[in-house]
């Protein structure tokens, strides 16, 4: 089916690149560098999904999607954030809360991005008959086929996911960059299954279980959130190994997790608010299956104690935990009863419960404060907004407009080194003054501050924590503190935008040659991967860190690496010629016994500059092999 897609992205190769991608699939695709433009073009045209990135010069996605989710014409248009700045879990949970479909982070492969569309562009049905459906099979022990949709049959055995089939879990293969598309047309596959992946050694069994089971969760979990309604066949029928069974309880556990914040919460306490929970022997029998956190073992704590949904949530959040309460319910662990009852015995003897030791779970009494403690306590929290004078008291730290502590945090680190930053020098520089530096200027920048911002100041809170993160990584590295003090000894520091990129690219790549020279090639390859990462056009960089994954035993007998090292240097050799570039691959080509082509390398190397350690190493062990072969074959002539 044929959509409307406005995809905003200032960077113009990806965009052409992702364009392409939507086009190839009959979308109609409107590409956009700015959000000023793209919120124009959304108040006069109809669209079907927004792709949007969050980083843009101007306004930037985040202010672009709050005021797409302020709009009632356009609050529902489904959303697809891409950032290659706003990193992990966090930032995803919190930009979930403005209703996007995907969170992904860059770089991200073809695959991805088109798995991401189709969910986005899917029609969703209702969501409680899939739940009912599983927990009916898991209560049942019911086994047979669950058929999901693009082709995937899922076989429950007593009432849990044990198997499956699908034509996607190669694709999800080559997406997690586990296979190769060009091993698949080399080594195609004898049969369909999952088995010919370790019979044509594209995959170990050890490798083959662990991504069927990754692979598993994803597709059920997907189809809990996405509201699936698929059919269930009795009849197993044949199973394709490998077994792969998974706990129903637990998935459905962190189903009900990631989905926490569309869960009405607001709705299930006004309507249970005056019921009091009460534990069933599910509860005892399923609470050790579920691998909880201590947000929702806090929850558990309070049941079996005679209080009601009010009184439970009275001193919480209660938009947080209520989503799991009602889990709990669903999952026949609770009931909600109309008054105070006993709890029902569980009927066998237990060393854990919620895998913790009976003994642990043990209310903590309240210790008592007296007025100098609270005088005390108080006096740790105040911070003085910024001014000295005029002011009639000073304010908590918890009470200054957090847009005033960006603001401030921005003016303090202007044209300072990141010594500076920590309120270091290189003088007095520890490594423990400058962790407990940075944690208590970070804790602050909390991913669900960070999405009420808009405008510049948003802009400039990506400025101070890119800042904190670049200062950090550099000063508590040995190799690359070592670098940035060559280079602020021979004043070359300067912060700001692409000036600041450039620099850190610079320290990870000497710090990468560092480490490589060293032969710490785990330490090197990731110090070159973000020198790569921050400076992709870089010639050098790519070489090198192409010749560090080569040379991390990490990476030995992985085709995925070696096809990623070549890569490498094939584009470090379009960008410029290199010295470097044509003896790497002179290496390669060497340990491949392509002792010719190599040859040809060390000299293309060698006219470049004569002086390349590795392309005159590699003409040295060259001719040794050509006299050992004449000696040889002297000696086989001539006895």
């Amino acid at each position: 089916m044929k959509h409307r897609i406005l995809l905003v992205e200032d960077n113009d190769r990806l965009a052409g690149m992702l364009r392409s991608f939507l086009e190839s699939l009959g979308h109609e695709v409107r590409a956009l560098a700015d959000a000023e433009t793209a919120i124009a073009l959304l108040g006069k045209e109809k669209f079907d999904l927004l792709v949007l990135d969050l980083k843009l010069a101007g306004m930037n996605g985040v202010e672009l999607l709050q005021r797409v989710r302020r709009n009632p014409e356009l609050k529902e248009l489904p959303v697809i954030i891409m950032t290659g700045v706003f990193r992990g879990e966090g930032y995803a949970r919190a930009a979930a809360k403005l209703g996007i479909k995907a969170y992904l982070e860059k770089p991200f492969g073809k695959d991805a991005f088109l798995e991401a569309v189709g969910a986005a562009l899917a029609p969703p049905p209702g969501r409680r008959e899939l739940s009912a459906m599983l927990l009916d099979l898991y209560h049942g022990g019911k086994s047979g086929v669950l058929q999901l949709g693009g082709g995937t049959r899922v076989v429950f055995l007593a009432g849990e996911p044990a198997s499956f089939s699908s034509p996607g879990f190669v694709p999800f293969l080559v997406a997690e960059g586990h296979l190769l598309r060009g091993d698949l047309e080399k080594y195609p596959l004898s049969r369909p299954g999952k088995m010919p992946l370790c019979e044509a050694g594209l995959l170990s069994y050890d490798e083959l279980q662990e991504q069927s089971r990754l692979f598993l969760s994803k597709v059920l979990i997907e189809a809990v959130l996405q509201n699936q309604t698929p059919q269930f066949l009795p009849d197993a029928g044949p199973i394709e190994p490998p077994l792969t069974p998974l706990s129903l309880p637990r998935l459905l556990y962190q189903a009900a997790r990631q989905g926490a914040d569309r869960f009405g919460a607001d709705s299930f306490l006004n309507r249970s608010e005056a019921l009091y929970p009460l534990r069933t022997g599910g509860y005892f029998r399923l609470a050790n299956l579920l691998g909880l956190g201590p947000e929702e073992i806090g929850v558990l704590e309070q049941l079996g104690q005679g209080k009601s949904v009010r009184e439970i949530f009275a001193s919480a959040p209660p938009a947080r935990p209520a989503w799991f309460l009602d889990f709990l319910v669903r999952l026949g662990m609770v009931e909600l009863a109309a008054g105070p009852a006993e709890d029902r015995d569980a009927g066998f003897p237990q060393k854990m419960l919620f895998n913790r030791p009976i003994e642990e779970v043990v209310e903590v009494e309240v210790q008592g404060m007296n007025f100098d403690d609270l005088v005390d306590e108080l006096s740790d929290s105040i911070d003085l907004a910024v001014g000295e004078t005029g002011m009639a008291a000073p304010l908590s730290a918890s009470e200054i407009d957090f847009e005033q502590e960006v603001q401030r945090d921005y003016a303090a680190i202007q044209n300072k080194n990141y010594y500076e930053i920590f309120g270091l020098s290189q003088a007095n520089f520890s490594f423990a003054s400058l962790k407990e530096s940075y944690f208590s200027k970070t804790r602050q920048y909390s991913p669900e501050k960070f999405m009420q911002l808009s405008g510049d100041t948003l802009s400039r809170a990506q400025d101070v924590l890119s800042h904190y993160a670049n200062a950090y990584n550099t000063l508590s590295s040995v190799i690359a503190k070592e670098r940035y003090d060559e280079m602020l000894n021979a004043n070359v520091i300067g912060l700001g935008g692409r000036q600041e990129d450039a620099l850190q690219a610079r320290i990870q790549f000497q710090s990468g040659k560092v480490f490589l020279e060293m032969e710490d090639y785990n330490n090197a390859e990731r110090a070159l991967q973000d020198a790569y990462t921050l400076d992709a056009e870089d010639s050098q960089t790519s070489a090198y860190l192409a010749w560090s994954i080569y040379k991390n035993p990490a990476n030995h007998g992985s085709q995925v690496a070696l096809e990623k090292c070549r890569m490498l240097l094939s584009k470090s050799l379009q960008m410029g010629r290199s010295a470097e570039a044509f003896a790497f691959r002179g290496c390669m080509l060497l340990d491949e016994g392509r002792d010719g082509l190599a040859e040809g390398e060390f000299q293309k190397a060698l006219r470049l500059s004569p002086q390349e350690r590795h392309a005159l190493g590699g003409m040295r062990l060259i001719r040794e092999r050509r006299e050992a072969e004449k000696k040889g074959l002297f000696k086989r002539i001539f006895g």
